[in-house]
């Protein structure tokens, strides 16, 4: 013969009814105090305990358990200093098929982020940080070969400018004479180099003209002739720009003219030189901001084909040697990330150095689909930035 149930026993003999009696309790707001939880208890069940019982407590317990696994996390506290970068690479009008017209509709594609194409990262929800560019950075191959130049490039990105958003640029292997081109450092390549010089330098110096623009610092090439690099400050984060890659080398022509190679007829012409005196001087400015957030830009990726590497031989290190120092410039500073074009394909990849995590994040394509469909331009990377907490998300923009 069973003992009898004792009547509070009775009112809760199926386990399911306990636990669902707990979580009944608990959520009707009652879990603050011991107090409460007794006087519920008696109001719904006269004649009710006058003190919980220890099995009560156990239900009790469960149902407050249940009820605050089920609740969603509670957002993150607004960073309030956040906002937003584009990253865009490959523009390349006047190649392979993409026209201005093309690559100006995508730079006033993101120009209308700032008005009435209201798009959210997703942090905190996706309705915290909405994706309001308030500065765009060019990660290389600005057009097509030989062709950039400020007359032919710049008014296609003047609609940044007028709606107050500076606009930086870097160059890529499109817009720079190297080896590869058929008739290497002739005449025409060195003034296209010299043209591609000139329009970077006047992206630079035009977004600091502007109220709450950057500041910025020219690094000269380590010869006679050579990429200028640019290390740049806006909103308390830093901006490393490296161009093509960080090892580009400079070089020197016999007689100080690519004419010179023509007339040369023995030796390497022209006379390349190791792009270490450079990185250094980065290295340098670089260093006396440890704490901020920097953007490293560059136009080949790390992962990318390792001919492209190549610095022809100015320095005598390997291309593993090549890709380990820029991990190395990176880790100066605590919160950093690489931000690459040329791939024509978005990637994200994390390297570890010196026990620090580094991301690297790669563009989609900029340039439009061959002149066939202008709403296919404008592939870019919006990244939600701090100066005191660092790169908060990176987000894809499909074109269009």
């Amino acid at each position: 013969m069973m003992a009898a149930l004792s009547r509070s026993e009775r009112r809760f003999r199926d386990w399911r009814d306990i636990r669902a009696a707990g979580t009944a309790v608990v959520g009707q707001g009652y879990a603050a105090s011991g107090l409460g939880l007794a006087s519920r208890v008696r109001r719904e069940r006269p004649g009710g305990f006058v003190a919980i019982q220890p099995w009560l407590r156990a239900v009790l317990s469960i149902g407050l358990l249940t009820l605050v696994a089920c609740q969603p996390k509670p957002p993150e506290p607004v960073v309030a200093d956040a906002f937003t970068v584009i990253f865009i690479g490959d523009t390349e009008p006047r190649m392979r098929g993409n026209t201005d017209a093309e690559v100006a509709g995508a730079v006033r594609n993101l120009v209308s982020l700032k008005s009435n194409r209201v798009r959210y990262f997703n942090a905190n929800g996706g309705k915290q940080y909405r994706i309001d560019p308030k500065l765009v950075i060019l990660g290389g191959d600005i057009s097509a070969d030989r062709t950039t130049s400020i007359a032919a490039d710049l008014p296609l990105y003047e609609p940044l400018y007028r709606a107050g958003v500076p606009f930086i640029a870097g160059f890529g292997n499109h817009d720079w004479d190297s080896i590869w081109n058929a008739d290497p450092h002739s005449e025409a390549g060195q003034l296209s180099n010299e043209d591609t010089t000139a329009f970077t330098r006047e992206t630079y110096r035009r977004s600091a003209a502007m109220a709450g623009g950057i500041t910025y610092q020219e690094v000269a090439p380590s010869a006679s002739h050579g990429p200028t690099t640019f290390f740049a400050t806006f909103r308390g984060v830093d901006i490393a720009n490296f161009n093509t890659f960080l090892y580009e080398p400079s070089y020197d022509y016999p007689q100080d003219s690519p004419l010179g190679c023509t007339a040369s007829t023995s030796g390497p012409c022209p006379l390349f030189r190791s792009a270490e005196p450079q990185i250094a001087a980065m290295d340098t400015i670089a260093r006396r901001s440890p704490k901020r957030t920097m953007l490293v830009v560059q136009h080949y990726p790390l992962s990318t084909n390792r001919l492209f590497w190549s610095d022809y031989g100015a320095t005598g290190r390997t291309y593993e040697q090549r890709r380990q120092r820029l991990l190395q410039f990176m880790a100066t500073h605590d919160k950093v990330a690489l931000f690459a074009a040329h791939n024509h394909t978005s990637k994200k990849t994390i390297h570890e150095v010196n026990g620090r995590i580094v991301g690297e994040y790669i563009a989609p394509y900029f340039g439009g689909d061959g002149g066939h469909d202008p709403s296919r331009a404008g592939g870019s990377l919006a990244i939600l930035v701090s100066p005191t907490k660092g790169i908060l998300e990176v987000k894809e923009l499909p074109p269009g």
